[in-house]
């Protein structure tokens, strides 16, 4: 967990560095675009269609992660507006870019009349391995952190880091003092994105309900991020902020999510009425 950065050249005489942060944000979009590409190629769907596809729902997921944020830390983007436009892999929040793309990605498919709920299941699984490689630069970078705990399973950060700063900020360390043990708040989203996506596969191989792998992949991988939630530090951000991204947006999607499953199981036990009775 240590926050490294990746010098590669750009000319004669410059280098770029590359943090763990941005490095495995890139690795997870590189992964997640081009899984999309080969399933939606398998699915027939015709090159200009899947283009279209992938270029709203990325545009969406950046926008929505990006307008979710502001609403959360408000202050800081009036106090620097340049946050919403800036064109770095940073200022994010997660739920956000998923609804706006789910959100986009059924637009386009009901535009395009393609199958939405199928092609959704399968990409799924994706999305949570996606979601873990990007908490893998979390937690070389730092951030995303958790409270400080006397766990056993507590990690300490170097000294200077985000955590280590943000313990003195908050006053739970002196001003010189060591880094404090931690919860490991970007393992425990790692862990409920591939629990969430490993369901999903079972459910995509073993049932038919199209749309049911997707609402349970949505269900367990927002249970997870609200449970962390309460573990997370979220040191720059204000009262109402956490109440936001909290109760509210996370039990938002706890609640559309279960909707989903409950429709799904309804329909279902409809449909095996209406054959029961011819």
């Amino acid at each position: 967990m240590y926050p490294f950065t990746i010098d590669l050249p750009s000319s004669a005489d410059a280098l770029i560095s590359v943090s763990a942060y941005r490095l495995f944000g890139f690795l997870a979009g590189a992964y997640m675009l081009s899984l999309a590409i080969v399933i939606v190629k398998r699915s027939g769907i015709r090159p200009a269609q899947a283009a279209l596809l992938v270029a709203v729902v990325t545009t969406a997921f950046f926008i929505g992660s990006r307008l979710l944020y502001s609403i959360l830390y408000l202050p800081q983007v009036i106090a620097d507006p340049g946050i919403i436009t800036a064109l770095r892999i940073a200022n994010f929040s997660l739920h956000g870019g998923l609804a706006l793309a789910l959100f986009s990605w059924w637009a386009v498919a009901n535009k395009l009349a393609l199958p939405f709920l199928e092609l959704t299941d399968k990409l799924t699984p994706h999305v949570g391995i996606s979601i873990a490689i990007m908490r893998i630069g979390c937690y070389l970078n730092g951030c995303c952190f958790g409270k400080t705990a006397s766990i056993p399973w507590g990690v300490r950060f170097p000294f200077l880091s985000q955590p280590h700063i943000a313990q003195i900020y908050t006053g739970d360390i002196p001003l010189f003092g060591a880094p404090a043990p931690v919860h490991p708040t970007q393992l425990y989203e790692m862990a409920a994105a591939l629990i969430a996506a490993a369901t999903a596969w079972l459910i995509l191989k073993r049932r038919k309900e199209a749309g049911l792998a997707a609402a349970a992949f949505g269900l367990l991988y927002s249970l997870g991020r609200f449970i962390t939630f309460f573990f997370r530090s979220f040191p720059a951000a204000e009262g109402y902020s956490n109440f936001i991204r909290g109760p509210v947006v996370y039990s938002l999607a706890i609640i559309v999510f279960s909707l989903w499953i409950f429709i799904i199981y309804k329909s279902e036990q409809s449909e095996k009425s209406l054959k029961a009775g011819l």
